[in-house]
């Protein structure tokens, strides 16, 4: 009770930023005794009878990170107006984009993390973070369903992410390795399932070396598995498989942690590698913008200096942007596949 207290009496609530939806206000709070920064969106209206699908309608919404020091983790989510915990089924995504801060393969935004129902709550330890400067532009995405018949009114979606403030030891910089089987600009990564087996690919090259640190990942119904691989050398470097019920419903992803290799996984500037999404859709009929699949963990850099910055005008990273900023709802980010490579064998 007394650390409660505490807690409660040493949050620093910063002022909400409320969204071009005016139903819906973004309020950002620090937590100096658990270190955390906790954001909350709300109040939500769940309508009754919205099954779980890959069209669900997804509301985007603008913060501004509150504090300079080091992300390690985060938790999400989805509470009732009594405070109560809802079914993480209800959860169909959710995600944060840093959009002062690029990605490594693809000239696009920054995922700081993106989930889905499967997901559990990730903890870096506190010998590393990713690190964040107060300020920063933040862009909050999400979708929830609802397949009871009864509406939800006055839910909320609770972020809440640990952090290490710049005020003592630093940890060691990593940074989000996100790497997608179908990297759209400006358009959904989802792709079509056709019945039976099937596998999707996209190559990416890094513009500087360094270790992943563990990789975890997010997939669709019916998927059998995510891998990353080495182009040049056929390697198979990471493999993340999809836990699934009878009828091709997907449970839990594995996560790969490479404590045998001293440092993490090595990947090489300029080296080719794939990632490649494995399906089997046990249905008769193709399902469009069925499948999704990426991998994200933390990234040591040999030199984080190196980090490639934004390019506004590069016309993907103007997309990308776009996409990810647009405030109004609308169907998910799942839109029309324009994927790179898919076969059936």
């Amino acid at each position: 009770m007394l650390t409660h207290l505490a807690a409660t009496l040493l949050a620093l609530t910063w002022p909400a930023e409320t969204s071009a939806d005016s139903s819906k206000t973004v309020r950002v709070n620090v937590d100096t005794a658990r270190s955390e920064v906790v954001v909350t969106v709300g109040p939500l209206h769940v309508p009754a009878g919205t099954p779980y699908s890959h069209h669900t309608p997804e509301t985007r919404l603008q913060f501004r990170w509150p504090v300079s020091g080091w992300v390690r983790g985060y938790r999400i989510d989805l509470i009732d107006s009594a405070g109560n915990i809802l079914p993480r089924e209800m959860l169909h995504h959710a995600g944060v984009a840093n959009l002062d801060r690029r990605q490594l393969p693809y000239p696009k935004v920054e995922r700081l993390f993106a989930v889905g129902r499967e997901t559990t709550p990730v903890v870096l330890p506190n010998s590393m973070g990713v690190p964040l400067d107060s300020n920063q532009r933040m862009a909050l995405y999400f979708g929830v369903v609802n397949t009871t018949n009864r509406a939800i009114e006055g839910a909320s979606l609770r972020l809440s992410m640990v952090w290490t403030a710049n005020d003592g030891a630093r940890p060691r910089d990593v940074f989000v390795l996100f790497l997608d089987a179908n990297p759209g600009f400006g358009s959904s990564s989802a792709f079509d399932i056709p019945p039976g087996r099937s596998i999707t690919t996209g190559e990416f090259t890094l513009p500087i070396s360094g270790r992943v640190r563990a990789l975890g990942g997010h997939l669709h119904d019916h998927a059998v598995e995510v891998r990353l691989e080495d182009v040049e050398s056929g390697a198979v470097l990471a493999q993340l498989r999809a836990r699934r019920d009878a009828d091709g419903r997907i449970r839990s992803v594995s996560r790969a942690r490479f404590i045998l290799t001293r440092g993490g996984l090595r990947l090489h500037a300029n080296r080719r590698y794939r990632v490649v999404a494995v399906y089997e859709n046990l249905t008769s009929a193709t399902i469009p913008n069925g499948g999704m699949a990426f991998m994200a963990g933390p990234f040591a850099p040999d030199n984080a200096q190196r980090w490639p910055l934004i390019d506004p005008s590069d016309s993907n990273y103007q997309r990308d942007l776009a996409s990810i900023t647009e405030l109004e709802q609308h169907a998910g980010g799942h839109g029309v596949y324009r994927g790179p490579n898919r076969s059936s064998p």
